[in-house]
């Protein structure tokens, strides 16, 4: 072992001695990465996607009736292209090798869609 290494052993230890967690949630957020199997991690995540993507819808469709005639076809063409914006930007994930590619595409649905239905919930309330 280097000796220059030596005075950060005892903080590598510590870091490496701490619960690892594949999600940066809170508690209340129960982590997919625990499940058995990847089919059952991904299937965690979908069902997580599928909250995101209720909410997404419904603040969408509340946006569009708060706003002027004039604004809901730049939404409309907005949502258009961030729709094939996240599944290209997804699809990449899809293409790297092994069954983690699975995972990191539907999280990548998942963050993106979670994003999303926070962006247009601010922009509802920026009418109020």
């Amino acid at each position: 072992m280097r000796t220059h290494l030596l005075p950060a052993l005892p903080a590598l230890i510590l870091v490496a001695s701490l619960p690892a967690s594949a999600e940066m949630f809170g508690s209340d957020y129960p982590p997919c990465g625990e499940k058995p199997s990847t089919p059952e991690i991904v299937a965690c995540i979908q069902a997580k996607t599928k909250v995101w993507d209720d909410r997404l819808n419904a603040a969408y469709r509340d946006l569009l009736k708060r706003i002027t005639p004039d604004q809901r076809q730049p939404l409309q063409q907005a949502e258009q292209h961030w729709i094939q914006y996240r599944d290209a930007n997804c699809k990449f994930y899809a293409s790297g090798p092994g069954t983690i590619s699975v995972v990191q595409t539907a999280e990548c649905f998942r963050s993106m869609t979670e994003d999303r239905a926070k962006e247009i919930g601010k922009a509802m309330k920026l009418g109020d």
